[in-house]
């Protein structure tokens, strides 16, 4: 069985709850960290399966400890997810995001990059580029 490198996601099936509100959940979920929804930073959304289904991503930042992990994640078996968490320390991020033997998602490429281009810089990490 393969396996790819992803962000956590998720559907917008919940249409009384706020992107950032599904997305805790999901954090919660898939990672086992409980991240207030407040604490969420709205990066961008972007179009994803272009020519298949054009599905909209919206893409957040949270900053986590852990003081938020709470459980081990791992999604939900009885939705056939198979997920396991995946810690990258941050000195080696964009040599994973450009490593093309760990097959991963745009998004995952995408978010390396905007964290090296704009959270690296405040905390004073090298990214390893």
């Amino acid at each position: 069985m393969g396996v790819t490198y992803e962000l956590c996601a998720g559907l917008v099936d919940k249409p009384d709850l706020s992107l950032e509100e599904i997305a805790r959940q999901e954090v919660l979920e898939e990672c086992g960290y409980d991240v207030p929804a407040s604490r969420l930073k709205r990066i961008t959304s972007y179009r994803s399966g272009v020519g298949v289904t054009g599905s909209k991503q919206t893409m957040f930042y949270a900053e986590v400890s852990d003081d938020n992990c709470v459980g081990a994640g791992g999604g939900e078996p009885r939705e056939g997810e198979l997920i396991e968490v995946v810690k990258v320390p941050l000195h080696e991020a964009m040599t994973f995001a450009y490593d093309e033997r760990k097959p991963k998602t745009m998004g995952v490429i995408f978010s390396f990059i905007w964290f090296h281009n704009n959270m690296a810089p405040k905390y004073k990490i090298s990214t390893n580029v």
